[in-house]
């Protein structure tokens, strides 16, 4: 009896670490999608300055996350990601045409990451 106690406590605490785990990554993945979506919007507007404090913080935010997110995640679905986040700033300051394609690259990739994490039956099966 006392191994059935063990082994269920066990489980959930995975379970429960699980939840917790995509919950967080959903947050700060979404949190950091809707960063993307406002530096967009100051380039649309020709705020540069302004997207360029933002693509700062964004990267910020992320290495943050990343710090903490390797303990969850697999180090090279965050290398590439990490990559493409700290050269955004630069190519805004520079009015690089690239700024773009990167922003919907990162876009991208956070959505995927983001999607991965969330538990679904089919990834169980």
């Amino acid at each position: 009896m006392t191994r059935i106690k063990i082994s269920i406590g066990i489980l959930s605490i995975m379970i429960g670490m699980s939840i917790f785990s995509a919950v967080w990554i959903n947050s700060k993945c979404s949190h950091m999608l809707d960063e993307i979506t406002v530096i967009c919007s100051f380039l649309d507007e020709g705020k540069t300055s302004q997207a360029v404090e933002r693509a700062e913080f964004l990267d910020n935010e992320w290495n943050n996350f990343r710090k903490k997110a390797t303990i969850l995640l697999k180090n090279n679905e965050l290398t590439e990601i990490d990559c493409i986040s700290s050269g955004i700033p630069f190519l805004i300051e520079n009015d690089n045409d690239e700024s773009y394609a990167r922003l919907m690259e990162l876009q991208h990739m956070l959505v995927m990451l983001k999607d991965g994490e969330v538990p679904a039956i089919t990834r169980v099966l």
